[in-house]
Formats: C-alpha cells, structure tokens, sequence
C-alpha cells in the first residue's frame, strides 16, 4: 500500500510539472508571438514624434508630478525627450551617449553621467520603437493584455537595471508601430506613468535637433 502510495505520488508530481511546463511553453510562445507581431509593424518605420503627458509619483513624499512634452524618435537609435516649461529640459539619447539641455545651459556626457538610470535608457529607446526581442536577454517579458494593442511587461534580471527598476511597461496602439503609454516602477517606490498622444510617423525631422550637446 505505502509502495503504491509513493508511486502515486511521484505520477502526481510528473503529471504537475508536465502542466507547469506546458503553461511555461504557452507563456513564451504567447510573448514570442507578440513581439514577432510588432516587430513586423515597426519594420518600416522610420521616425516617430508624439506629444505625451509625464505623471511621476513620489513614493516618499505621497506627491506626483506632472509634465507635458515631445517625445522624437528617429529609428534606429536617436531619442529627444522634451520638457515644456515650467520643467524646460530636453534629454538625448545617441550612440555617442547623454545629453541634456536646460534653459541655463548644456551639457553631453557618457551614458554614465545619467545616473541610476544610465542602464535603462538603451532599453525605453528599444521599448518606444525598437527591436522589443533584444530585451530577452535582460528581462523577464509578459503579456499582461492584448486589449487594443498589446501590453508588455518587462521585470529586469541583469543586475545593473534590477537595483533600480522594478518593472517598466509598454502598450502600443492598436495598429503595433505606436506607443500609447509606458509605465516605470522604480526600486525605492517611485512610478512614472507616460501616455501619448497621437504619434505621427515618418515626419522629417531636422537631424540637427537629434544630436545631444557635446560633452564639456
């Protein structure tokens, strides 16, 4: 009887790892699907520029703050990020690193110089218009939604993002080359909620307004 018992036991078991395999399997396949998805409808796009709305929750001080800007993406690797007033700053990312611009004055540095989120800001370039699958490697992806668009979610496994970020997400517009809104959870509680207006496709864009100030 016990012998029996055992075996049961351990056809149990086998029968429950086969089912969280099987889940594990259908969970990639769904998160392989739709990054297949929107990689294929961003293919083509060249440039990206939007308005968007910036609300940071303070998690210490119980606050948020609000900002108003312009998002420019130029495709494969140029982001300009701009505050309007009262905030009046403008963030770079390039290849050749991070800029910013205030109405004081300007100044361009390495990726280093962005602080905490030096090792984030390659990743919320790809996240906006990028190649979504280059994020596999450093994160933990999911599909939380399909609802008019997709959402993704991405938890950090590379070290040098996890000690900062909790989790940043992207939900694209339905037709899969825009981005509608992204979230970013931060490691001491912080949390930044950016929704987009109407995102214009393949606009001319002045290369000169792409290129972040040089280092000092």
């Amino acid at each position: 009887m016990q012998r029996r018992s055992f075996l049961m036991g351990l056809a149990a078991c086998g029968g429950a790892l086969s089912v969280a395999v099987r889940a594990g399997r259908a969970r990639a396949d769904e998160v392989g699907d739709a990054l297949a998805e929107i990689t294929r409808a961003r293919a083509s796009v060249k440039t990206l520029v939007a308005p968007f709305t910036q609300e940071r929750s303070i998690g210490l001080l119980a606050t948020a703050v609000k900002s108003d800007g312009e998002m420019t993406l130029v495709l494969p690797d140029r982001l300009r990020w701009e505050l309007k007033p009262p905030d009046a700053i403008t963030y770079w990312i390039t290849p050749e690193g991070f800029g910013f611009a205030t109405p004081k004055g300007a100044a361009g540095a390495g990726r280093g110089a962005a602080g905490r989120f030096g090792a984030v800001l390659s990743d919320l370039l790809v996240l906006l218009g990028g190649d979504l699958a280059k994020l596999r490697a450093r994160y933990d992806l999911s599909i939380p939604s399909r609802a008019d668009g997709i959402t993704l979610a991405a938890r950090p496994r590379a070290e040098e993002v996890a000690k900062h970020v909790r989790s940043l997400e992207m939900t694209s517009g339905p037709e899969l080359w825009s981005v509608r809104r992204v979230v970013i959870e931060e490691k001491n509680g912080d949390r930044s909620v950016i929704a987009f207006g109407k995102v214009a496709r393949d606009v001319a864009v002045d290369p000169a307004r792409m290129r972040a100030p040089k280092q000092g």
